[in-house]
């Protein structure tokens, strides 16, 4: 089988996956639209000027190219509603509907979604009044949760400690250009874990685990400053912890697991297919609640999970086509999150970002990866960069990130930071006006 694959996005998520599948010999072509710097060099993968928001454009290149399936990248699209104007013209896309993604497209969908079904989450309420929410805080004990109803790119959450700082939450996220409606929930303590699903065609109940990931989404160490994107990754503490705590854990996602996929599909009477992200945090009794849901793939979760697929020889176009009929695929093994991470295996990914990030950043201004090693088990995937005369140029806020797998803790964490120390930033294309202060990482990712 020689297949054609596009695949929707420009991120380090998108070359993530580019790269991965450009691995399966079932795979003779990958278009990414538009991609980035780092797609733009991958075996078998090439580039395509599309935007993602530009379905008429995506539509009529996989018709033109004879592409047999599509896998969307980022939310937006799928909140938009491409996969249903793709299963209009009978195109195969893997990502969920319109109707399946308001999961992640609404806060106060989510919620409510929840809480009619059981699925332990934090407590909460909705507010489209900036007075109402102000009042409730009045009567609430500190710290809170304040997100943004809408999709924000991972930023539209904000922990509140005090009442003052409560209010300019509140009088941030409460307004036209960044939410109509918020949501107050109580914080939950506790660590966080990243439980990624696929949830492939004629599903039959058959989702498969993704390695379980932690990822640190403050800008600052010790999980200071504003929420990004994502700032680095790692393999989830509790992959290596005893097996009657990961017995606990795992019983419990599972469940969630069933009651989100049931009870989303009867809802929407159709069947859930794509990624599915399940944020989550476990308490120092185990017990398990829900945070949030994301239709795709995490970032920069991706990045260190593909790492880890590859070391274990796991097709991913399998995986996703796995019990199609059409394609005659057969069902690989179950991948259990728990056991797919050895003892003797720890991925850890370190983000660099634009100075400024997330706010109003640096870009246009160029990078020497020459330093870097390149082995399987280093690899970088890019995020917000283009090639322009040749040269790596930063246009994002999130630039790429530095990928490691070793058979220890110690020594991924050490690998990421002593390559990602060997990049250069310049001012200018010819390289002259070397500027480190454009360039940003976190220096504890892992601790």
């Amino acid at each position: 089988m020689d297949f054609k694959i596009l695949i929707i996005g420009q991120g380090g998520r998108e070359h993530a996956l580019a790269w991965k599948l450009s691995k399966s010999k079932k795979v003779s072509e990958i278009f990414v639209a538009p991609g980035n710097g780092g797609t733009f060099f991958e075996n078998k993968v090439t580039n395509v000027n599309i935007k993602v928001n530009d379905v008429n454009e995506l539509i009529n290149f996989v018709k033109k190219n004879l592409i047999d399936i599509t896998i969307v990248g980022p939310e937006v699209p799928l909140v938009d509603g491409i996969v249903n104007m793709f299963n209009k013209e009978n195109l195969k896309i893997f990502g969920p509907s319109k109707e399946h993604a308001q999961l992640e497209g609404s806060k106060v969908f989510s919620k409510k979604f929840m809480v009619e079904n059981e699925i332990p989450t934090a407590n909460s309420k909705s507010f489209s009044l900036k007075k109402d929410a102000i009042d409730y805080l009045k009567q609430h004990k500190f710290p809170v949760v304040i997100k943004a109803d809408g999709l924000a790119a991972g930023k539209g959450v904000i922990i509140a400690d005090s009442y003052s700082e409560s209010e300019r939450a509140v009088n941030k996220l409460l307004n036209e250009n960044e939410s109509k409606k918020i949501i107050i929930e109580d914080f939950l303590k506790g660590i966080e874990l990243s439980a990624i699903y696929i949830c492939n065609y004629n599903g039959r109940g058959y989702e498969v685990g993704l390695p379980w990931i932690k990822d640190y989404k403050s800008r600052d160490e010790y999980n200071a400053g504003p929420n990004t994107g994502g700032m680095g990754a790692v393999s989830h503490p509790f992959t290596y912890d005893r097996k009657n705590i990961l017995f606990k854990i795992n019983i419990q996602i599972e469940k969630i697991l069933e009651k989100t996929i049931h009870s989303i599909n009867q809802k929407c009477k159709s069947e859930y297919v794509g990624f599915l992200y399940i944020g989550l945090m476990i308490s120092k009794e185990c017990e398990v609640n829900v945070l949030e849901y994301n239709c795709r793939l995490g970032d920069p979760e991706t990045q260190n999970i593909m790492l880890t697929l590859d070391l274990g020889n796991i097709d991913l176009l399998d995986v996703i086509l796995a019990n199609n009929q059409e394609y005659g695929i057969i069902p690989p093994p179950p991948i259990e999150p728990s056991k797919l991470v050895s003892e003797s295996q720890y991925t850890c990914t370190v983000v660099l970002a634009s100075k400024g990030y997330p706010s109003e950043y640096k870009k246009n201004f160029f990078l020497d990866l020459s330093g870097l090693e390149d082995s399987k088990f280093i690899k970088i995937f890019h995020a917000g960069t283009i090639i322009h005369n040749g040269k790596i140029k930063v246009t994002g806020g999130r630039i790429l990130s530095v990928n490691t797998i070793a058979q220890d803790k110690e020594t991924a964490i050490e690998l990421a930071y002593q390559n990602i120390k060997k990049i250069k930033a310049y001012e200018d294309e010819n390289m002259s006006k070397e500027n480190m202060d454009l360039i940003f990482y976190r220096e504890d990712i892992g601790n």
